[in-house]
Parts: C-alpha cells; sequence; structure tokens
C-alpha cells in the first residue's frame, strides 16, 4: 500500500507540479519563479518522510498515533521552513506564489486523506 501510495503522490506532484510549472513559464511568465521547483519538491520530500516514519513505527494504535502526530510536526515544520526561506531569497510574486503553494498543498492533502481512508477501512476489515 505505501508503495502504492508513494507512486501516486509522485506521478500527482510531478505531472500537477511540472504541468503548473510549464503553464507558468510558457502562458503566464509574469507569475514565474525561478524557485518554483523547491514547491513540488518540498511536498514530494514530505510524502517521502511521511512514509519513512510509517514504516518505522507500525504497530498498534499508540504508536500510530504518536507517528501522525510526528508527521504533522514534521510536515508544519517543513513548510513553514521552506515557506520562509522561498519568501526571504527568491522573493516570489505573491499570487503565483500563494497559488501555487496551496494548490500542491492542497493535492498533497487529498492523496494523503485517500490514502489514510484506505488504511483505515482496511485495517478495520481485518479486525472484524
Amino acid at each position: 500500500m505505501t508503495k502504492k501510495f508513494l507512486q501516486i503522490l509522485s506521478v500527482f506532484i510531478l505531472v500537477v507540479g511540472g504541468g503548473w510549472g510549464l503553464l507558468m513559464y510558457y502562458f503566464i511568465p509574469e507569475w514565474w519563479f525561478a524557485a518554483y521547483p523547491v514547491i513540488p519538491l518540498t511536498f514530494l520530500l514530505i510524502g517521502l518522510l511521511e512514509i519513512f516514519l510509517v514504516h518505522r513505527r507500525g504497530g498498534n494504535g499508540h504508536k500510530v498515533l504518536n507517528s501522525m502526530l510526528i508527521q504533522r510536526l514534521i510536515r508544519w515544520g517543513i513548510v513553514l521552513t521552506v515557506l520562509i526561506l522561498l519568501i526571504k531569497m527568491a522573493q516570489p510574486p505573491r499570487v503565483s506564489f500563494i497559488v501555487s503553494f496551496m494548490m500542491m498543498y492542497m493535492i498533497y492533502a487529498v492523496i494523503e486523506i485517500v490514502f489514510v481512508s484506505r488504511i483505515v477501512k482496511k485495517k478495520d476489515a481485518k479486525d472484524k
């Protein structure tokens, strides 16, 4: 299941992130900023870290809950660090930066929700 999550996450982030980047670069050049590729790569990195933590923790409900809490803290730490660094160093156009970052975050969140709900349903079916 985690291998499938990694594949789908990678494809979605690279296709959507790459497609959005190309769209900005060719059709909305005033929105393009050179540091844009950092945004999709950030969410790919977060996905890899979360998969690593899930595999590392595994186990019963308490371990899974602790792992999820740690994942959230790490995710927000990485997101805030990248946001601050990009704003300070790259000084991207505000609208395109906000749209790009939020779009990638929403895509990541939807993919994560779908997979977590599948894992929970599978576990519930197994427990019955």
